[in-house]
């Protein structure tokens, strides 16, 4: 392979990683172009000069689509990490919120965007900040992929954190499991065996994962399949009201969104559960995203326990 030139080297910008970014990370020219108000023209000149520069392909055509190659995959992380440091260039030392126009991408699931995150964007109106957040939907990325996550968001909300280098986590608070049901129609389960007996309900993100994933105490081989299961959190208690189904949640979602439900504890042993602030390592010096985190930790109205 040819060694790079030093124009080459030189003709690599913001603009052209961040091009090469948001075509890696919508995996299309076209969405790229849209998202960047651009021409499809302009992302493939610009295309053209990263594949001379970095003597590689880059995308290769995948069906109807394009896939990036071994080369492509492997300049992510540094390429961000170059991007980061020049957005801190940018910034004094003392980072100032009311100087800038802010824009956030957080993957989080609906109980959390339902009940924290509107605090924070209220908070951010009182204090007159120009902040625009973009809420996408997050699963349990500890046992999916979280590339497609980490690519299109700053910031996880989430119960299970990312596996593996490269990530960067902060407790947000942390909550016992319990069991939810409607005391109108039913007891609590005392014993393992009513447990095991109860038909319950559970939110499901894909075909492989459920929520009680988080709890590594519940045998789920024993429990059985859920008798039904919904896509968010939001929709358990209007199921749950006038029937004998349960769901084992955290207890910190009693007062925020199960307040017409009853909750019991577990009749086994059971550990707490956590949420977490994910972010990559390679924003951990990033002034916009250490200020929002700390915002959304100042603002949560849950707190730190198992009560």
């Amino acid at each position: 392979m040819a060694s790079m030139s030093k124009i080459d080297y030189l003709n690599i910008d913001g603009n052209s990683i961040t091009t090469f970014l948001t075509v890696l990370e919508e995996n299309s020219v076209s969405k790229a172009a849209i998202k960047l108000k651009v021409t499809q023209s302009a992302i493939s000149h610009t295309l053209d000069k990263l594949r001379q520069a970095f003597n590689d392909p880059l995308f290769v055509r995948n069906g109807r689509g394009i896939a990036p190659t071994a080369r492509s995959k492997a300049l992510e992380i540094p390429l961000r990490s170059i991007i980061s440091n020049l957005k801190m260039l940018s910034f004094s030392r003392e980072f100032d919120p009311s100087n800038h126009e802010l824009e956030f991408t957080i993957a989080v699931n609906d109980f959390l965007s339902k009940e924290i995150l509107p605090i924070v964007m209220k908070q951010f109106y009182k204090d007159g900040l120009d902040v625009k957040l973009n809420i996408i939907q997050s699963g349990l990325p500890g046992h999916s992929s979280v590339r497609s996550l980490t690519s299109h968001c700053q910031l996880l909300v989430t119960p299970s954190p990312p596996e593996g280098k490269g990530f960067i986590k902060k407790e947000l608070f942390k909550s016992k499991m319990v069991c939810y049901y409607d005391s109108n129609v039913r007891n609590p389960p005392l014993t393992l065996e009513e447990y095991a007996d109860c038909k319950y309900i559970d939110v499901r993100f894909s075909d492989t994962e459920e929520a009680m994933m988080i709890e590594p105490a519940i045998d789920r081989t024993a429990l059985g399949s859920p008798t039904v299961t919904v896509p968010s959190f939001g929709e358990l208690s209007d199921f749950i009201q006038g029937t004998k189904l349960i769901t084992t949640q955290i207890e910190a979602m009693h007062e925020l969104m199960f307040k017409e439900l009853s909750l019991s504890p577990l009749p086994f042993e059971v550990g707490i559960a956590s949420v977490y602030l994910v972010w990559h390592e390679h924003s951990k010096d990033d002034p916009q995203l250490q200020w929002l985190i700390n915002r959304i930790i100042d603002s949560i109205p849950i707190t730190n326990g198992c009560g």
